[in-house]
C-alpha cells in the first residue's frame, strides 16, 4: 500500500489558505506532469482546484481511519481530474480491486496509460498489477501484462526502470529466456548516462544471479559490462558516486581485486571517505594488515567524530598489543558516540594493562553510575580498587557483581572471579569468607586449567597454614598443587612449611632445600623461602645456618612489607637470643 506516502501530502494540503495559492511541492498535479513522479500536485492552469483538493483530503482521512470504500469514491474523483498521475492511479486501482473488482481496477490503469503517452510508469504499473492479480478464471489468459512491458520496451528503450519491470515480469512468469532477451536489448543501447548502466546492471544481477557459485564466473561476465559502461560514461559531477557503486558491486560479486583498484582510485582522486571504509575491509580480507591499519588511521583522521571507526581502530591497536594507542580511541568513541557499555569495559581493561589504576577507578565509578545493575562493571571496579589496595571498596563491588550476575550474567561468576574475590578478602583478614570463595573457585576450575587450580589450592592451603588452622586439609591442597604442577618452588616451599607446622623439621628442611635448588637466580620475591629455611635450621638447633639464611633473606629486600618486617624481627630475635613468633606459636 502507498497510503503512508500519500498521507505525507496532508501537511501541504492543510497549509492551503483561503486564497488557495500555489500548492506545496507534495500536492497532486492536474494535467501537468510533476517534476518528481512521486510528488502529487494539483496545479491546472496554475490555479489550485479547491474541489479536487477537498476530495483528496477527504480520501486521505477516510483511508487513515480504515474506511477504504468511502476513500475510493474520493480517490476516483481526484483521478478523474488528473489521470496523468501514475502513482495516484496505481494506488486508486489497488483499492478499486477490493470493492469494484479486477476489471474496474485495470480500466483505471489503462486510462492512466492513455493519459500519459510520454511516461513508461503507467505501462509498468499495468504490467505489475496484471501479473500480481491474475484473472480468477484459471483458464483465462490475460495478455495485458506482457503487452504492456513490450510496448514500454519499444517506446522507452532508454529508461532503466522499463528493463527492471520487464525482467521482473518474465521471471515471475518463469520465462527466463525472455528476461535474457530484455537484458540483451538493454546492453545494445547507446546510452551515455552512467545511471542507466548502474540501474540495468542491478537488473542484470537478477537475470544472472551471482550468488550461484557454479555459474559465478559465467554470470559475472554477463553482468560486468553494464557496470563497466557506467564507468566509461562518468562525468566529473558523478564520478565519485558511480565509481563507488561499481566498487560495491565488485565486492558483492567477489571481484575483490577490481574493487580494491577502484577504491584506491577514489581515495587518491576524490579523498572519498566511503571508499576508504570499503578499502579497509578489502585490505583486511587480503591479509594486507599494514595497509588496512594505515587506511583505518586515515579514516579516523578524516572523520574523527565517527565513533564506530574509532572502535575499529581500537580493535586493531589491541591486536598489536598497544594499549597506549587503544585508550585515546576508546575515549573518543565514548565522547563522540555516547558510549556503549562495551566501550567503557574495554577502556577499563586497557587502563588496567597500562597500570593507570587511578584512571581505571574514576572510569569505573562513572560506569557504575551509568550501568548500576550490570555485574561486569562492578567486577571491573573491584579489580581497580584492588589494584590500588583499597580492599574494602574492592570487596564491596565484588559483592555487587556477584549479586547482579546471579540473575543476569551467571557466566561471570567463574573460577577467576572467586579467586580474585577470595584473595581480596584475605587482605582484609576475613579468612573464613576468603576460604569460602577460594574453595568455590577450586570447585569451578575446569579440569584443563590445572595451572590455575594448583595456584588457588596453594594459596588457600598456605593461608590456612599461616592461620594455624585446618592444617591437614591445607596439606592435602598443597600436595595436590604439587602433583598438578611439580617442580614449582613456591608450591614446594608451601609443602615444606606444612611439614614445619606439623613439627616434622627434617621433612620440612628437605622440601625447602629442594625449593631453593630450583631458584635460578634468587629474586626478592623468594625471600620467604630463605626465611623458612632459616627458621627450620633454627628449629633443628643450627643457629649459624639459621642466621645465614635469615640475613640472606633480609638482604633480598622483598617487596612484600609484611614479609620484610617478619624477616627483620626474626633476625633481631635470633641475634638477641629470643624466640621467634613462629616458635612461640
Amino acid at each position: 500500500m502507498q497510503c503512508c506516502h500519500l498521507a505525507a501530502c496532508m501537511a501541504a494540503l492543510s497549509g492551503v489558505g483561503s486564497s488557495l495559492q500555489a500548492a506545496a511541492p507534495a500536492d497532486l498535479s492536474l494535467g501537468v506532469k510533476a517534476s518528481d513522479p512521486s510528488d502529487l500536485r494539483l496545479l491546472p492552469g496554475g490555479e489550485v482546484n479547491a474541489d479536487v483538493l477537498a476530495h483528496y483530503s477527504t480520501a486521505l482521512q477516510f483511508e487513515a481511519s480504515g474506511k477504504l470504500r468511502q476513500a475510493l469514491e474520493h480517490y476516483l474523483a481526484v483521478f478523474k481530474a488528473d489521470p496523468t498521475n501514475a502513482e495516484l492511479a496505481d494506488h486508486t486501482a489497488s483499492i478499486a480491486l477490493q470493492f469494484q473488482g479486477r476489471p474496474a481496477a485495470l480500466k483505471i490503469l489503462e486510462d492512466a496509460v492513455r493519459a500519459s503517452p510520454n511516461s513508461p510508469a503507467p505501462l509498468l504499473n499495468l504490467a505489475r498489477f496484471g501479473s500480481t492479480y491474475p484473472p480468477e478464471d484459471l483458464f483465462e489468459k490475460d495478455e495485458r501484462p506482457v503487452q504492456a512491458v513490450t510496448e514500454a520496451l519499444q517506446r522507452f528503450p532508454t529508461h532503466a526502470e522499463v528493463y527492471e519491470g520487464a525482467v521482473l515480469l518474465y521471471l515471475t512468469l518463469n520465462e527466463r529466456e525472455k528476461a535474457v532477451e530484455v537484458m540483451n536489448q538493454a546492453a545494445r543501447q547507446p546510452s551515455r548516462d552512467p545511471q542507466f548502466w548502474l540501474a540495468t546492471g542491478r537488473t542484470a544481477g537478477r537475470v544472472w544471479p551471482l550468488g550461484q557459485a557454479e555459474f559465478q564466473m559465467e554470470y559475472r561476465q554477463r553482468v560486468a559490462p553494464f557496470f563497466e559502461n557506467a564507468l566509461k560514461n562518468v562525468t566529473k559531477r558523478d564520478a565519485e558516486q558511480v565509481t563507488l557503486e561499481v566498487a560495491q558491486h565488485c565486492v558483492l560479486t567477489n571481484d575483490l581485486d577490481r574493487a580494491r583498484q577502484l577504491c584506491e582510485k577514489l581515495t587518491a582522486e576524490h579523498d572519498s571517505l566511503e571508499a576508504r571504509k570499503l578499502l579497509y575491509r578489502l585490505y583486511g580480507a587480503a591479509e594486507q594488515k599494514d595497509k588496512a591499519l594505515a587506511t583505518l588511521e586515515a579514516i579516523v583522521k578524516q572523520a574523527p567524530e565517527d565513533a564506530e571507526q574509532r572502535r575499529l581502530l581500537a580493535i586493531e591497536y589491541d591486536k598489536l598489543k598497544q594499549p597506549e594507542k587503544v585508550i585515546p580511541q576508546l575515549e573518543a568513541a565514548i565522547q563522540n558516540g555516547g558510549g556503549e557499555i562495551g566501550d567503557y569495559v574495554k577502556l577499563g581493561w586497557q587502563l588496567y594493562q597500562t597500570q593507570q589504576f587511578e584512571s581505571m577507578v574514576r572510569l569505573g565509578q562513572r560506569t557504575v553510575r551509568l550501568f548500576p545493575d550490570h555485574p561486569l562493571v562492578h567486577y571491573q571496579l573491584a579489580i581497580g580498587h584492588r589494584s590500588r589496595e583499597d580492599w574494602a571498596a574492592s570487596v564491596k563491588h565484588f559483592a555487587e557483581a556477584e549479586k547482579h550476575a546471579g540473575s543476569t550474567q551467571v557466566e561471570l561468576l567463574d573460577y577467576l572471579f572467586y579467586y580474585q574475590y577470595g584473595i581480596t578478602l584475605e587482605r582484609m583478614a576475613r579468612f573464613e569468607d576468603s576460604s569460602r570463595m577460594l574453595e568455590k573457585s577450586i570447585t569451578l576450575t575446569p579440569r584443563e586449567e590445572s595451572k590455575a587450580a594448583a595456584n588457588t589450592m596453594n594459596f588457600l592451603g598456605y593461608m590456612w597454614l599461616e592461620q594455624n588452622t585446618k592444617l591437614d586439609k591445607a596439606g592435602e591442597l598443597i600436595t595436590k598443587a604439587n602433583e598438578l604442577l611439580p617442580d614449582t618452588p613456591a608450591y614446594i616451599d608451601s609443602l615444606g612449611w606444612f611439614h614445619y607446622k606439623k613439627g616434622n623439621y627434617p621433612g620440612a628442611l628437605k622440601e625447602l632445600q629442594r625449593a631453593e635448588a630450583l631458584l635460578e637466580p634468587v629474586a626478592p620475591e623468594d625471600a620467604e623461602i630463605l626465611e623458612h629455611i632459616g627458621l627450620t635450621h633454627q628449629a633443628l638447633g643450627d643457629k649459624a645456618k639459621a642466621l645465614d639464611y635469615l640475613e640472606r633473606a633480609n638482604a633480598l629486600n622483598t617487596p612484600e612489607p609484611k614479609a620484610h618486617k617478619r624477616i627483620e624481627d626474626a633476625l633481631k630475635k635470633l641475634k638477641g637470643g629470643g624466640k621467634t613468633d613462629t616458635e612461640k606459636k
